[in-house]
């Protein structure tokens, strides 16, 4: 009778485990789609080129290009 207990208490957070997992895998990936837009955007607009094909889309002096790191505003 005791292995029995053991085996469903055992059962049951193997289960509620995977789950969770589940659960944090698909919210990640939901935040993930939110915030790596905004993060590549932010990168190439500090970089001053395209970070997918590399292009140069800006040119501007030394003395002006200044970070435009979002989280100092």
């Amino acid at each position: 009778m005791v292995i029995y207990t053991a085996v469903l208490v055992i059962g049951t957070f193997l289960l509620g485990y995977l789950i969770g997992k589940k659960h944090g895998w698909s919210a990640g990936y939901q935040a993930a789609e939110v915030v790596v837009p905004l993060i590549m955007r932010q990168q190439s607009l500090e970089t001053g080129k395209c970070n997918i094909c590399d292009a140069m889309w800006i040119n501007t002096p030394n003395c002006e290009s200044f970070s435009r790191d979002l989280d100092t505003l």
